[in-house]
């Protein structure tokens, strides 16, 4: 039957959605430097005396490999993946995800959703997204001192001035054809508004649990 076949295909578009997302996150962390290594040479102290200088002569150099123990200032401008957040990274997924039901909804006779197609509308903000996200710092770690919405928010602006003209990008090419203006604009603002708006819902719940457990 035609529902049936509706049905097997908007399996297939979640598994498909499902794939790709596992894979963005994948080459996201491709980005991750590993940690560095710097050769560490032995000094050789020689004296002016004749004799030290022999003995210096025979001392051997020795080149050892010393791992870059990331000192604190080195640290803070490492690249991060969703995988360093993945908690924070599915509350991205969703509400990206609830984007584009919101607005499969809204163009829907009756209301109702086709799975899908939605996951076919969310899937270039997903996967620009989470691809542009070593690069825009918004699974880094947020500050302690610093105000829960406003960092929260501004973080998830960060992401979204990136990632979500790109994606708008990506789906004229998937479709075939230039986005309209009002579509671009619409975006944009429906996107800020829900992925920040997660995103501050998300470091209030995060916070009360951390003060929960301590």
């Amino acid at each position: 039957s035609s529902s049936t076949m509706t049905m097997a295909a908007s399996m297939r578009s979640v598994k498909m959605f499902l794939l790709a997302a596992s894979a963005c996150v994948g080459v996201a962390g491709a980005f991750v430097p590993q940690p560095r290594t710097k050769l560490m040479m032995t000094p050789i102290i020689i004296s002016g005396s004749t004799h030290h200088l022999q003995q210096a002569a025979r001392q051997p150099i020795v080149l050892g490999m010393q791992q870059d123990g990331g000192n604190d200032d080195d640290d803070s401008g490492s690249l991060t993946t969703p995988l360093d957040r993945p908690v924070l990274a599915a509350v991205d997924v969703a509400a990206l995800l609830g984007f584009a039901a919101v607005g499969k909804a809204s163009h829907s006779a009756d209301g109702s959703l086709d799975i899908g197609a939605v996951v076919s509308v969310a899937f270039p903000f997903v996967t620009s997204w989470l691809l542009t996200s070593p690069l825009t710092g918004i699974y880094s770690d947020d500050a302690k001192d610093g105000n829960v919405v406003s960092e929260s928010f501004l973080k998830a602006a960060k992401g979204w001035i990136v990632a979500i003209p790109i994606g708008i990008a990506m789906r004229g090419v998937i479709k075939g054809y230039v986005p309209p203006v009002s579509f671009a604009v619409v975006t944009m603002i429906a996107t800020l508004v829900i992925v920040g708006g997660a995103r501050v819902l998300f470091a209030f719940a995060e916070d009360f649990f951390v003060e929960m457990v301590n």
